[in-house]
């Protein structure tokens, strides 16, 4: 009996141990569970989740195309349900619903999936951002704020006509500093929870031969009182090109009066040439009416734009699919013999199919923001980088931005216009970092409203005003002509609003230190033509195609 006792007192306590233990188990899983689900749900930090691209503008497809980028910078994840994203204003408004996993984005696209081609959309809110600024605040669902930027004056970053999204540069820095945003070309990098982002980068083409061209400049540019009847080698290469053809010549031109060329062209037609003229309708109606009227009389083929405010600007032609010609030259008078001007010749087929299209989408009737980006833009012959553009098309003038980005020693340029803000910002921003920015302008284009001059000079760039009888017609920079990347950027466009977004232009840049120290000693020679007081911050010293400070 006493051994049965102590038996069941024995079990007893072996089953009150075991509840025990299991009681114990319980309550230690309950807790873990309890503190994990208190770390997920515990209130989030200011910074903990920020604001960290926004295309206010929408995209090239549709200014409707607007999205939010969401970032988790903090090594846990992010349980945003019942957080408000709201502007001042009360739209958009938008309830929150997700996690975004740690170091992660979360997308936000408006009205519905389409607005990022290939990234699907973490959530779809409706209202639209206003063009002139917001001010938006993130908060938790304890109402606690997370992250502001009050951009109601205006947004800091971001370009409605190039449909550029603003990016932020530092997580960790206030929303609210304009200098902790940028730019963020071509179509910004929107990126989902699941790691995919959206990114315009462009294919490189193999051209699998050397880069073949010829350059030409204006010899009488400093020294001319005017134009003359004076033929120019620039000229005879032009006219060389034009009789050499064997089959077609497309050319795409603004001005047009110098008798030379239009007998030229004439004479191709009339030995069977296919000769192709695209111009601009307020040029030919103008100015230039006689020599327009030369072409289409002798039963040359004549395509006009059509636009009170846009202008068909290009100055190329395309001849048997083989050869380019571009640069700032207009086939005129002054353009030959009195104005500074380049001229480039291009000897390869890829790069005439690359003009080629473009031409035709205006021979057809498409002229400025009815072309399409339908063109290759990197061109590789055997190791020279080269890149081409249209304008409005082709966001060109971030193309610019970014390559002056790159400028580790010294940007050269000579513009007959020159006000667009993001570039001379960004020429400011190279100046003050310690690049050496010399500058031509032509005294025209500097005395109109909005040359930036005046910023690059309080920047202490080295900018000199031409003061020659004809114009400082060129559109051209110099990247670094002794660094590691020698760049020339040249051809139709003025570095302006319009010449970027509205007007038909072509713009090729060049990875060439060859072409770079051509350029580089038009634009010495042109400096040294310039007298000390045209020049702000004049050096003190010239060396040989270099300016030094020093």
């Amino acid at each position: 009996m006493r051994e049965l006792t102590s038996y069941l007192r024995s079990g007893r306590t072996s089953i009150i141990l075991l509840v025990t233990f299991c009681v114990l188990t319980c309550l230690l899983f309950f807790s873990l569970h309890m503190e994990r689900a208190y770390a997920e749900t515990a209130a989030a930090a200011p910074l903990d989740v920020v604001l960290s691209e926004l295309a206010w503008m929408g995209t090239t497809a549709s200014a409707n195309d607007e999205w939010i980028e969401l970032h988790n910078p903090t090594s846990a994840a992010a349980n945003i349900t019942g957080w408000l994203l709201a502007a001042g204003d009360g739209t958009p408004s938008i309830l929150l619903s997700g996690t975004i996993p740690p170091g992660g984005y979360f997308l936000l696209e408006r009205t519905d999936d389409t607005s990022v081609p290939g990234v699907t959309a973490d959530q779809i809110y409706t209202g639209a951002l206003s063009n002139t600024g917001e001010n938006l605040t993130l908060q938790d669902e304890l109402g606690n704020v997370i992250d502001t930027l009050n951009n109601s004056s205006g947004w800091f970053s971001g370009h409605n006509e190039a449909r550029v999204p603003m990016l932020r540069l530092d997580a960790a820095a206030a929303a609210n500093l304009p200098d902790n945003w940028t730019y963020n070309p071509r179509c910004g990098t929107a990126t989902n929870t699941a790691g995919i982002s959206h990114s315009g980068t462009l294919t490189e083409t193999a051209v699998g031969q050397p880069f073949t061209y010829q350059v030409f400049f204006n010899p009488l540019a400093t020294t001319a009182t005017g134009p003359t009847l004076t033929v120019t080698p620039m000229e005879l290469a032009l006219l060389d090109v034009i009789d050499q053809a064997a089959t077609q010549i497309d050319i795409a031109l603004y001005g047009l009066n110098r008798q030379s060329v239009v007998d030229a062209l004439i004479n191709a037609h009339n030995r069977g040439i296919t000769v192709r003229v695209v111009g601009d309708d307020d040029a030919a109606a103008g100015e230039y009416f006689a020599a327009y009227q030369a072409l289409t009389t002798a039963g040359i083929a004549l395509v006009l734009d059509s636009s009170a405010s846009q202008i068909q600007h290009n100055k190329f032609l395309v001849v048997d699919g083989q050869t380019v010609w571009t640069g700032s030259t207009n086939f005129t008078d002054t353009g030959f013999t009195s104005n500074a001007n380049n001229a480039l010749l291009v000897t390869d087929p890829t790069l005439a199919h690359v003009y080629t299209l473009e031409f035709n989408e205006m021979w057809s009737g498409l002229f400025h923001g009815a072309k399409a980006d339908n063109t290759p833009h990197l061109l590789d012959y055997a190791g020279t980088k080269i890149e081409s553009y249209f304008s409005p098309t082709d966001n060109v003038a971030f193309e610019v931005w970014q390559e002056l980005a790159n400028a580790e020693e010294s940007v050269h340029f000579a513009m007959f216009f020159f006000t667009d803000n993001v570039l001379s910002a960004r020429l400011v921003e190279r100046a003050e970092s310690g690049v050496v920015v010399n500058g031509l302008f032509d005294q025209l284009g500097e005395a109109g409203n909005g040359s930036d001059a005046d910023a690059l000079c309080a920047a202490g760039g080295h900018i000199g005003v031409e003061d020659f009888a004809g114009k400082l017609h060129h559109k051209f920079a110099i990247i670094d002509a002794y660094g590691s990347d020698p760049t020339v950027i040249l051809g139709s466009y003025n570095w302006t609003d319009s010449g970027a977004y509205q007007n038909d232009e072509n713009t090729l840049i060049v990875h060439s230190a060859a072409l770079a120290q051509e350029y580089l000693a038009e634009w010495q020679q042109l400096w040294q033509a310039i007298d000390l007081d045209q020049i702000c911050n004049p050096p003190t010293v010239y060396l040989p195609f270099v300016v030094s400070s020093d």
